[in-house]
């Protein structure tokens, strides 16, 4: 709307100095009154400069706007150059937009300074690295964790923790570590996050670390205290009978005479007392295998296995299962897939799984199996069944070693699977939905 308005008073002032053009050459050739075209000339040359200073004014002042922008300065003041309404309405839609961007820059600030305020007093430590390894950013949390008071380069940590520098440097996006470390005499476990940030051509790493030994010893400490429960129960349950029975063994053998002859009912309860102590020690023996078998799984023996030889050995086990019931269904999304694995520990786990889903299909049911690449990190292998499920009260504990839901399960089989798992650099992921099915997700580190 401006814009028109000045275009119209433009083409009205060439439209004037046109028409007193004709006035001039008329009055100085054809009219009697040549003395006259000398006034009409110089309001001809008073228009063309007042249009020139106009348009000058006008450019000027444009100028002198768009220059403040690009400098940043909103302390312009637009000055009153020309009077009329079409000048007026731009001079105010100037003072508008310019209002606006001082606005804009002023909120701006107060976020900026918000976001600094809150990552300089974050619970954790969040550090920023440039491509080349040089920190553009790392709050009070990370000083006080790295133990410095003021950062330039992540080599400047090398004398602290060379790990540490070459974890730094190494960590993708996206992926989490655990680092044990020890700066200035404190030891800690750090767990650090990585995020990718890209500003124009640049690159940069976003880490997040924080301490997290007291939450491992917690952790940890529960679970001993829940396998010494388990192991307390297994044994009291197994040496609380033993016990009672030998003491009733003992009463009744006291009670005898000496010379006395040993008579058939207290024989055969004997017998039956012998046969009871060696079943509970036979099954107190199975319990600490079970144990020793968990806490002695062998090294990993780490070479490149192609998946679908993998699945070759699996069905072969299978083979001499004769339950029709279950249709199983192996599908490879990439027939080249490889996975850096021992091959043999990884078997032990598919079948421990396997194992599990039979067990949770009581009629007719199916078994897919499936291989394919997670993201550019890691290669999973899940399987799913349509089984009863897990009860969501028991999903915490599923992994805990010797907890089972199985009558006569021995309660290690995912706990080993979990280690070995471990063993493989790896991570294993159960979801279930109680009355439809399981899935379990083993995932193992991209080796392409």
């Amino acid at each position: 709307m401006i814009y028109k308005k000045l275009l119209v008073h433009i083409i009205i002032r060439i439209i004037g100095i046109v028409l007193l053009s004709f006035l001039f050459g008329w009055l100085l050739w054809e009219s009697n009154y040549s003395n006259l075209s000398f006034v009409v000339f110089i309001l001809i040359c008073w228009q063309a400069v007042k249009l020139i200073y106009f348009l000058n004014s006008t450019n000027r002042l444009l100028s002198q706007f768009f220059l403040s922008v690009k400098n940043e300065d909103s302390t312009l003041k637009i000055p009153k150059i020309f009077e009329g309404k079409s000048f007026c309405e731009l001079r105010v839609s100037m003072q508008n937009v310019n209002q606006i961007i001082k606005d804009l820059r002023l909120k701006y600030q107060q976020q900026e300074i918000v976001s600094n305020a809150i990552i300089e007093n974050a619970a954790v430590g969040i550090l920023t690295l440039t491509s080349s390894g040089i920190v553009e950013c790392i709050n009070r949390k990370g000083r006080d964790l790295l133990g410095v008071h003021h950062l330039v380069t992540s080599n400047a940590l090398l004398k602290s923790d060379p790990k540490l520098v070459s974890l730094f440097q190494q960590i993708k996006s996206g992926e989490s570590r655990i680092i044990e470390t020890e700066i200035n005499h404190a030891k800690m476990h750090l767990l650090v996050n990585c995020s990718a940030l890209l500003l124009g051509e640049d690159r940069y790493k976003l880490l997040s670390f924080a301490d997290i030994k007291n939450q491992l010893d917690a952790k940890e400490l529960e679970s001993w205290q829940s396998l010494i429960n388990v192991l307390t129960h297994e044994i009291m349950n197994s040496v609380s009978p033993l016990t009672s029975l030998s003491e009733s063994l003992e009463k009744s053998y006291k009670e005898m005479d000496s010379g006395t002859l040993i008579s058939e009912k207290l024989l055969t309860k004997t017998q039956t007392g012998l046969r009871v102590i060696r079943e509970q020690g036979e099954g107190l023996m199975h319990f600490v295998e079970a144990y020793r078998e968990l806490s002695r799984i062998p090294k990993p023996q780490i070479k490149e296995v192609a998946v679908k030889y993998l699945f070759e050995h699996v069905k072969a086990l299978l083979s001499s299962d004769e339950d029709t019931n279950i249709a199983y269904q192996f599908t490879i999304l990439d027939e080249d897939l490889l996975i850096a694995m021992d091959e043999k520990l990884i078997v032990q786990v598919i079948v421990n799984l396997l194992k599990n889903a039979q067990f949770a299909i009581f009629e007719k049911g199916f078994v897919n199996i499936e291989a394919k690449y997670d993201d550019e990190e890691f290669v999973q292998i899940s399987i799913a069944d349509n089984g009863s499920g897990v009860k969501s009260e028991d999903m915490d504990n599923i992994f805990i070693p010797f907890f089972t839901t199985k009558e006569n399960g021995s309660g290690i089989g995912l706990s080993i699977a979990r280690s070995i798992m471990r063993l493989h650099d790896g991570k294993i992921s159960l979801e279930s939905v109680y009355g439809e099915g399981t899935k379990v997700t083993i995932s193992f580190r991209n080796i392409q």
